[in-house]
């Protein structure tokens, strides 16, 4: 379940992935936004870095919502006060 995301602004690049081909050419995606989300069978938290179409393309696995916050502000510089209840 999906608890909070941030708004998916596509003119602001968070992260890039870089995904190398079998070819040895490599694919740049941007980040454009994130979610934190909760597994029922699962204690923890999920952060979710995701792409202008909310496709995942990694994530953090972490002990709390507060935790999973931190993290994305202190790697990413997403403010706590840019987080939007799902």
């Amino acid at each position: 379940m999906v608890l909070k995301h941030i708004k998916n602004d596509l003119t602001k690049e968070l992260n890039k992935m870089i995904f190398e081909e079998e070819d040895g050419s490599t694919i740049e995606v941007p980040i454009t936004a994130m979610a934190i989300a909760k597994y029922t069978n699962d204690d923890r938290y999920y952060l979710f870095l995701c792409d202008k179409n909310w496709d995942v393309q990694n994530d953090y696995l972490l002990d709390n919502i507060e935790e999973s916050m931190e993290f994305a502000e202190t790697n990413f510089g997403i403010c706590k006060g840019d987080w939007l209840d799902s």
